[in-house]
């Protein structure tokens, strides 16, 4: 929809409402998929055809004016409450036998792939969509049946239902772990560890492992990083050192005898859950596919 002097176009509100909410043009202009200048090319002409202020330009960002921030609170609850009817009106008009699902790369590259095959065979009338997705505050639910994040997430709007516990291995090549004195958890602290940095809510590195076996570690674990599991796990594959591995994602490695296990896993009391949204019923086709996530990953 194009927007004429005088007029007010829905795409001005929404980009309005994404500044205004985020605090940030910059922000607007990456959760929308636009160019910053187009943003706020559109919030001035929405001002000039409201002709008031909406928002006030700063250094660090910009801020609702009284008028902006009157707007904004309307809008925001009447876009989602839009938002959530299209939803609904397109989940009832699509195949309820195509299922859209929100994983890690790790996952879906480490377990989920793999035994798709499987699911395929018991369920051929399922047509599957494959979202990845490594930092959990891009997931749009409204637009996802079913979701399995990294970290811990706490909404309202969603259901939660365990697939497994968290179980952590300490997991190099074989040919590492023949040079490596593995004799106790304090001695893999001089090894080479492979860490992951989580840019959203971490759930369990070197240093809680560490802690978790009364080591003492320094303040600054030597070792490389990466904010990408997968490139983590190829990393151990390619020998060049230790990674803790999520049991479920590892494990066919170890059966296959690419990685071996260092120490005994240790499970933590955070599991691993599949999220849904409570705001309208899994399709048929949605239910089916969570119910075999829950009797595959809780083996």
């Amino acid at each position: 929809m194009t927007q004429i002097d005088g007029q007010v176009s829905d795409r001005g509100l929404r980009i309005f409402a994404a500044a205004g909410s985020i605090g940030s043009l910059t922000g607007a202009a990456k959760r929308l998929g636009l160019g910053q200048p187009a943003v706020s090319h559109a919030i001035t002409r929405l001002e000039r055809a409201l002709d008031t202020t909406l928002l006030e330009r700063s250094r660090t960002g910009v801020l609702t004016t009284p008028a902006g921030q009157a707007l904004l609170s309307q809008i925001v609850s009447a876009f989602a409450q839009i938002d959530e009817a299209v939803a609904s009106t397109r989940a009832a008009r699509v195949d309820v036998d195509t299922v859209s699902i929100s994983v890690s790369t790790s996952l879906a590259s480490w377990w989920l792939l793999p035994r798709l095959p499987e699911f395929k065979r018991t369920h051929p009338e399922i047509s599957l969509r494959l979202v990845t997705a490594d930092a959990d505050t891009d997931v749009d639910i409204g637009e996802i049946d079913l979701w399995i994040p990294l970290g811990l997430v706490e909404r309202s709007d969603l259901d939660a239902v365990p697939l497994c516990q968290e179980r952590l291995i300490p997991v190099a090549t074989p040919e590492l772990a023949s040079s490596l004195d593995a004799s106790s958890p304090a001695t893999l602290l001089h090894g080479p560890l492979l860490h992951l940095e989580e840019h959203y809510a971490p759930r369990f590195d070197w240093y809680r492992w560490f802690a978790l076996h009364d080591v003492e570690t320094p303040e600054h674990l030597a070792g490389d990083r990466s904010n990408d599991y997968s490139l983590v796990l190829h990393a151990a594959l390619g020998g060049q050192g230790i990674a803790l591995g999520w049991g479920h994602i590892v494990s066919d490695l170890i059966d296959d005898g690419r990685l071996v296990a260092l120490a005994p896993a240790v499970t933590t009391e955070t599991p691993f859950v599949v999220l849904s949204s409570n705001r309208r019923p899994l399709s048929p086709g949605a239910a089916a596919f969570r119910r075999w996530l829950v009797d595959q990953l809780g083996r």
